[in-house]
C-alpha cells in the first residue's frame, strides 16, 4: 500500500473513534439529567409533605429574610447577587392568608381612627336647637328597615319636627331687633329743578348733592346740578364737556367727581350704540372739568367704588357689542393711571350694585357686590373681594343665615356703620318691582328686612349716596313712570325715627278697641243686603281700611312740586327761538 492510502485509513479510523465518544458522551449527560430530575422531583415531594401543616410565621410585617429562609426553599441564582424564594402551594396560601389578615387589621384601625374623629368633630359642632337626640330604633323605622312589624311613624315624626323647629325659628325671630327705616321727601324752596330722569349718578361733597348725567324723556343731558343741603335750593351748572353721557359710574374722591365709561345715543343706521371709555374729573371748588380717552375696553352699566381712599375699583359691564364682562379694573386716583392688574368672575355681569365697607374680621377695608344681569338668567349672589395682605386677589362668595333678597338688576346698596343695605331693583325673572329694603349685618352675616316708615317708593335704576345716618336716592323709574325729581332721603336712625313718628298707638288698634267696647247689635237680614249696597257709608268704609293701614299718627311725606316746569319753558323758547329764525 502507497502512503497516501495509509493516511486515509488512519483520518477514517479517527473520525469513527471521535463519533463514538460523543455519542457516548451525550448518553451520558441524558442519563445524568434523568436522574437528577427525578431527584429533584422527589426532594420537591418531600418538601410538600414536609409543609402540608400550617406554617408558623411570626409575621409577615416584621419578618425577616432569615426567618423566612428557615421556612422556604432559597435558591441563587450567582454568588453574592439575589436570593430567590419559592413557595410551594401551601406556603403561598398562607402568605395570601397572613396578607389579608394584615389589611383587615390596619382598614379596622383606620376605621376606629376614622370613628374618633367624627366624635371629635360633633363635640365641637355647635348644637342646633331644634336638632333631637334619635335612637337606633327611631332611624330603622324612618328608613324603613325596622325588623319588627310595628306600624312605621314616619309622618307624625316628620310633623312633630317641623312645628317644634317653627317654633324654635319663631323664637329666633322675636328675638331678634326689629330695624324701621323712614323715608320722606326733602323740600326744595327754588323754582328751576332738574328734569326726571333714570340711570344718572349722585355725590355729597360738602354738603352738596351733586347731580350728573342720565338720560329722560327728553334725552341724554350732560348738565351738573348740586343741591343745597342746608338751604335746599337747586343750582345748574352749563358743563362745557360736550359729552352726552348715562349709564356711566361716578365715585367722590377729595373735591372731585371721577366719572367713567357709560354710554351715549343710539345709531339706528349703522344699528350700534356709542360707549365710551372716558375719564372726567369734575373739580367741585372752580367748577372745571379735565377729561382723558382712557386705553380700556369702553363699557356702561358698569359699577364704580373708591377703595383704600386711592383706588377706583370698576366691575363688569357691557361693552358696544352688548356683551357682558367679566372683569375687574383698578385705576389709580393719586397717579391718574390702570394698574394693570385684573381680576376676573365666572361670568359676565352687569347692573348690579357695589360699595365699599371694612370687614372687622380680616381687619381691611373691601369691596361687595350684589344681583346683577348674567347671561343664564340668574343674579349674583353678595361676593367680597379677596386679599392676600393688601393685594386683591379674587373675589369669593359670603355665607349668610336669614331670608336673602331675590335675585335683582339696577338697584343699589349702601354701607352705613355695620350694615350692607340694599334699595329697591327690578326681578329678573318675575319682572317685578322691589319696595323693600334688606340689611345685611356685617359683624354676624345675616340678613333682615327693615320696617318701613313713611312713604313706601318703588324704584329701579335710581342713584343713592350716604349722607351721615341717611340714605339719600334721586331719580330711577317708579311703577309707571319716571320718578319725580325730589330728593328722597331714608333715615337708619331709630333714635331720630322714634322723635318723628313718636310713641303712639296705632289707628288700627285704636279702631279695634272702639268697636269692641260698643254693645253687639241684632240687625235683620233686610237690614244686612241694605247696607252692602252702594250708599253714602261707602267711602267712609274705604277710607277706614286705608288709615287701619297707617302704622303713626304722623301724615304721609307730601310731595311738593314746583310751580312751574323748568324743562317744559325751555322747549317752549327753543321752539319760539327757532320760529324766529334766532337758532
Amino acid at each position: 500500500m502507497s502512503a497516501a492510502n495509509l493516511n486515509l485509513e488512519r483520518d477514517k479510523y479517527k473520525d469513527l473513534l471521535k463519533s463514538i465518544k460523543d455519542e457516548s458522551m451525550q448518553l451520558a449527560i441524558r442519563h445524568q439529567s434523568n436522574t437528577s430530575q427525578v431527584l429533584e422531583k422527589k426532594r420537591k415531594l418531600k418538601m410538600e409533605s414536609e409543609h402540608t401543616g400550617k406554617l408558623a410565621l411570626p409575621s409577615i410585617e416584621n419578618s425577616t429574610l432569615e426567618d423566612i429562609s428557615s421556612h422556604f426553599h432559597l435558591r441563587s441564582s450567582q454568588a453574592g447577587e439575589f436570593v430567590e424564594l419559592i413557595p410551594n402551594k401551601s406556603q403561598q396560601k398562607f402568605i395570601q392568608q397572613s396578607f389579608l389578615k394584615l389589611q383587615r387589621n390596619k382598614m379596622s384601625q383606620t376605621y376606629r381612627d376614622i370613628s374618633l374623629s367624627e366624635k371629635k368633630f360633633k363635640s365641637l359642632q355647635r348644637k342646633v336647637p331644634h336638632q333631637e337626640t334619635q335612637s337606633l330604633k327611631q332611624l330603622e323605622k324612618q328608613l324603613g328597615i325596622a325588623k319588627s312589624t310595628e306600624k312605621q311613624t314616619l309622618p307624625t315624626i316628620q310633623r312633630v319636627y317641623q312645628q317644634k323647629r317653627k317654633a324654635t325659628e319663631e323664637k329666633i325671630e322675636e328675638e331678634q331687633p326689629a330695624v324701621s327705616f323712614f323715608e320722606e321727601t326733602l323740600t326744595s324752596y327754588s323754582y328751576a329743578v332738574p328734569r326726571r330722569r333714570e340711570s344718572a349718578q349722585i355725590g355729597v361733597i360738602r354738603d352738596r348733592l351733586y347731580v350728573f348725567g342720565g338720560m329722560s324723556g327728553g334725552g341724554i343731558t350732560n348738565e351738573v346740578w348740586w343741591f343745597d343741603l342746608k338751604k335746599q335750593e337747586w343750582s345748574n351748572y352749563c358743563s362745557n364737556v360736550q359729552l352726552f353721557i348715562t349709564s356711566h359710574s361716578m365715585v367722590v374722591w377729595k373735591q372731585f367727581l371721577v366719572f367713567f365709561g357709560g354710554s351715549g345715543y343710539y345709531d339706528h343706521k349703522m344699528k350700534i350704540r356709542q360707549v365710551y371709555s372716558t375719564i372726567g374729573l369734575f373739580n367741585t371748588i372752580n367748577n372745571q372739568w379735565t377729561t382723558s380717552l382712557e386705553s380700556v375696553e369702553p363699557r356702561r352699566e358698569h359699577k364704580a367704588s373708591v377703595l383704600f381712599g386711592k383706588l377706583m375699583v370698576i366691575t363688569g359691564g357691557l361693552d358696544a357689542a352688548e356683551k357682558l364682562l367679566d372683569d375687574t379694573l383698578f385705576y389709580s386716583l393719586d397717579s391718574k393711571r390702570w394698574t394693570g392688574q385684573k381680576l376676573l368672575f365666572e361670568e359676565g355681569i352687569a347692573q348690579h350694585a357695589q360699595c365699599t365697607a371694612y370687614d372687622s374680621k380680616k381687619n381691611i377695608e373691601t369691596v361687595y357686590i350684589f344681583g346683577g344681569q348674567a347671561a343664564k338668567l340668574n343674579s349674583f349672589p353678595l361676593m367680597k373681594m379677596l386679599f392676600y395682605g393688601l393685594h386683591p386677589v379674587g373675589w369669593e362668595k359670603v355665607q349668610y343665615s336669614g331670608q336673602a333678597p331675590e335675585g335683582r338688576y339696577n338697584h343699589t346698596m349702601e354701607n352705613v356703620g355695620d350694615y350692607l343695605i340694599l334699595i329697591g331693583g327690578r326681578s329678573q325673572e318675575k319682572i317685578e318691582y322691589q319696595n323693600e329694603i334688606f340689611i345685611f349685618n356685617l359683624k354676624n352675616s345675616t340678613w333682615i328686612i327693615a320696617q318701613r316708615q313713611g312713604l313706601s317708593t318703588k324704584r329701579w335704576s335710581h342713584s343713592s349716596c350716604v349722607y351721615g345716618s341717611n340714605i339719600l336716592c334721586f331719580g330711577g323709574i317708579g311703577e309707571n313712570t319716571y320718578l319725580p325729581p325730589h330728593i328722597y332721603q331714608i333715615e337708619t336712625d331709630n333714635y331720630k325715627i322714634r322723635g318723628k313718628i313718636g310713641v303712639v298707638k296705632q289707628l288700627a288698634t285704636i279702631s279695634e278697641e272702639i268697636f269692641s267696647s260698643r254693645p253687639p247689635l241684632n240687625i235683620n237680614k233686610d237690614q244686612e243686603s241694605d247696607s252692602k249696597k252702594v250708599c253714602r257709608l261707602e267711602k267712609f268704609r274705604k277710607t277706614r281700611k286705608m288709615y287701619e293701614q297707617i302704622t303713626t299718627y304722623l301724615p304721609l311725606p307730601k310731595l311738593k312740586t314746583p310751580r312751574m316746569r323748568y324743562d317744559i319753558l325751555i322747549h317752549f323758547v327753543k321752539i319760539v327761538m327757532k320760529q324766529i329764525g334766532y337758532i
